[in-house]
């Protein structure tokens, strides 16, 4: 195993932190998937340690402002109302984005808007500095498998103009 990012014991942390956060029946879920705790976690260090899981993780911590910053994150996760608090805070900005959808995409509405999204992001991750992530969400909202859920939640062609305006605020890389 290559870990470029963070070593095995790194990995192994991340493991136990994410097995003590996580709901029960979602626990319960990847235990029956993987038949046990020691084989979920074999299939996770090995797909942890894959040279594009490392890649990725490379531009997390850059987006975290450091490795010691990340791990710091993950191993101190947010609370699940807060996290509740959170996910209504990106509703009501998806909300009031789609609501613009009539204007350009790099028009002063939809910025503002785009830029209280990745302000909002920037708390809830606890990153130091969200365009990256937010570059990554608009391909999110690109993935075929994900752009279907959301024209049916926000209307068609939803998923196309959050990632333009997205791309809009922050350029493309």
């Amino acid at each position: 195993m290559d870990f470029a990012v963070f070593s095995k014991t790194e990995i192994e942390e991340m493991f136990q932190t994410m097995m003590e956060h996580m709901p029960e029946n979602m626990r319960n879920i990847a235990i029956n998937e993987f038949g046990s705790i020691e084989q979920w976690k074999e299939h996770y260090m090995e797909v942890v340690s894959s040279e594009k899981m490392q890649k990725g993780y490379a531009k997390v911590v850059e987006w975290y402002g450091g490795k010691d910053k990340y791990l710091s994150a993950v191993q101190n996760p947010i609370s699940k109302e807060v996290a509740e608090s959170y996910n209504k805070r990106f509703e009501a900005i998806l909300q009031k984005l789609i609501a613009k959808r009539d204007c350009a995409v790099d028009s002063f509405e939809v910025k503002e808007i785009v830029g209280e999204y990745g302000f909002v992001m920037k708390q809830f991750l606890q990153i130091k500095e969200e365009k990256g992530y937010m570059l990554a969400n608009a391909q999110f909202y690109r993935n075929e498998k994900i752009k279907p859920k959301l024209n049916e939640k926000y209307g068609e062609g939803a998923s196309d103009f959050f990632a333009q305006a997205i791309e809009a605020f922050y350029g493309k890389e």
